[in-house]
């Protein structure tokens, strides 16, 4: 799979068994009188209902839509756009479970973006081999995600709930997300887009893809960027907002809100540090890159690991001496904080602030 991969465009196809059949434009329209009008009227009726209920009902939020790429992510000179070969635009959205989704949070995962809608019956008819392409290739380390546009939570639930949905759903409340994807007017859903793990849009369908194209193309996707990791990578993510400071800007500097850190202890490779979860408490992080002679015994490891090391220190005082968590190291995090190579101690309060940045050899 490369940049030249085509979009891939959908034939709907009539059928007796839910399908949506397609008007023959030639056929002559008849007027009925009054009957006519009294259905037309209903009908009407009927779509300002429906738009009521799933465009004015309320969000309850939503996340903040459309948001810029984090600035530790490498993007090797390429564009934010909606075209094969461009960036995938980064997303911070609400879930109908009242989670969050960023888009960002998942590279180095190969993630398939479906744009859907209750009413779309392409979409519809596409969902169940969705489901079922995440299931055969989940183990690679594949996700699939299901971007609703312009409903309510509770019409997309009920979707979710009919077809036995488990992938997440953010909610694109006012398809700001879409359009960004080059979605609206007379492009609707759905419309899927094949994410690659450095985050470039690698294939793109416009429409309903048949059943076999999406077992083709998923098993393709998967198996060329499989990370064998279901769930996210470890590395730098998002950080939660801190309550009461939204102008806090995210950053490696002082004053800053740490980018968070989703991490690996040395001792239980499956398990997970969030830095996040310290918040409450002043910290203090070591940061041991690979090849540091001396970096590993300045902090008292037992050796210089060659690999590198993140080593949570503890708090302030003499929890410093008493605590302390060896992780695995992180590309992510060491191009952040120590690019050059050397040790950096980063001490961050209990909002998840950096208090402050220093070295210690001499």
């Amino acid at each position: 799979m490369n940049d030249t991969d085509e979009t891939t465009e959908s034939v709907e196809l009539d059928d007796s068994n839910g399908g949506l059949p397609h008007e023959n434009p030639n056929r002559p329209r008849e007027y009925h009188g009054a009957r006519t009008v009294i259905a037309g009227a209903g009908v009407v009726i009927a779509v300002a209902a429906a738009l009521w209920l799933t465009l004015l009902q309320p969000s309850n939020g939503g996340g903040e839509g459309v948001v810029d790429l984090p600035a530790w992510l490498p993007t090797e000179g390429r564009e934010v756009g909606s075209e094969i070969g461009d960036l995938a635009p980064d997303f911070d959205l609400e879930t109908i479970d009242g989670a969050r989704f960023r888009l960002s949070d998942w590279r180095g995962q190969p993630v398939l973006i479906n744009f859907w809608a209750s009413w779309c019956g392409p979409c519809r008819r596409e969902v169940p081999a969705l489901i079922r392409a995440l299931e055969e290739h989940r183990a690679t380390g594949f996700t699939v995600v299901g971007v609703n546009i312009e409903e309510s939570t509770s019409v997309a639930q009920n979707f979710v709930s009919e077809f036995g949905i488990e992938y997440p759903t953010p909610m694109d409340f006012d398809g700001a997300v879409f359009r960004a994807y080059g979605g609206g007017g007379p492009s609707g859903p759905p419309r899927s887009f094949f994410i690659d793990p450095d985050g470039v849009i690698v294939r793109i369908w416009a429409g309903q893809a048949p059943d076999e194209i999406v077992d083709a193309h998923t098993r393709e996707f998967a198996e060329a960027y499989a990370s064998n990791r279901v769930g996210q990578l470890p590395g730098l993510k998002s950080p939660p907002p801190v309550e009461g400071e939204a102008a806090l800007r995210v950053g490696a500097g002082i004053g800053e809100l740490a980018p968070d850190m989703l991490l690996s202890p040395r001792l239980e490779p499956e398990g997970v540090w969030l830095l996040s979860a310290e918040r409450g408490r002043t910290i203090t992080i070591a940061i041991v890159p690979p090849g540091c002679m001396r970096c590993g015994r300045a902090v008292g490891a037992d050796d210089d690991p060659t690999q590198g090391a993140i080593i949570l220190l503890g708090g302030t005082g003499d929890d410093q001496e008493t605590e302390r968590l060896e992780l695995e190291w992180s590309a992510d995090v060491g191009r952040l904080y120590a690019p050059q190579g050397d040790l950096q101690l980063i001490q961050i309060d209990e909002r998840g602030v950096v208090l402050s940045i220093s070295g210690m050899l001499e």
